[in-house]
């Protein structure tokens, strides 16, 4: 049986406080350190942060790369040497997105921003399971006030999962693989 994939869905923005940049490095690292595959949409920000971490577990790091990033030069700010996989999608980024997130069992939203919301908003449709770890900062901070209730919209096709921490996320990304098997 292959191993899960979680997409961790977050920002390219290179300018993030530094703890957020270690949250996204350690959630990255205990993904892979339990054996996850872990998908995001590659490019620099936080993408890489999260396949560093996975990297130095001795795990997997997919990036799915739009048209516009799939060759950008070494010297790039969003060119990702930690990845471990490099799928060159020759799509946008919103059609990068879909392939992230069809791709994943799970999803787990870290700060973001327009694109994360577009990733999150395609999750909730295809029914995957939603994690957002508040205290990220940007889009992950707004969930919770945009859908109080987990839900967005009538259909109540998946609740997000709100968690506060690293481990509580690690814990809701386990035991949501555990109920869809």
């Amino acid at each position: 049986m292959p191993a899960p994939q979680v997409g961790v869905l977050t920002t390219y923005e290179e300018r993030v406080p530094e703890q957020v940049r270690e949250t996204a490095y350690r959630l990255g690292y205990e993904l892979a350190k339990r054996g996850f595959v872990v998908i995001t949409g590659g490019d620099g920000g936080l993408m890489k942060d999260v396949a560093r971490g996975a990297r130095d577990a001795g795990g997997i790091a997919v990036g799915i790369l739009s048209h516009e990033l799939a060759r950008v030069p070494e010297d790039h700010p969003y060119h990702n040497p930690y990845l471990t996989v490099c799928i060159r999608a020759e799509m946008s980024y919103e059609g990068r997105s879909s392939i992230v997130v069809a791709s994943s069992d799970v999803v787990v939203v870290v700060a973001g921003g327009c694109g994360t919301l577009v990733e999150v908003a395609m999750a909730y449709s295809m029914g995957k399971p939603i994690v957002v770890l508040e205290g990220s900062g940007l889009l992950a901070d707004r969930l919770r006030q945009m859908f109080p209730d987990g839900y967005l919209d009538h259909r109540h096709i998946v609740r997000l999962r709100f968690v506060r921490s690293v481990e509580e996320a690690i814990r809701a990304v386990e035991e949501l693989l555990r109920s869809r098997h």
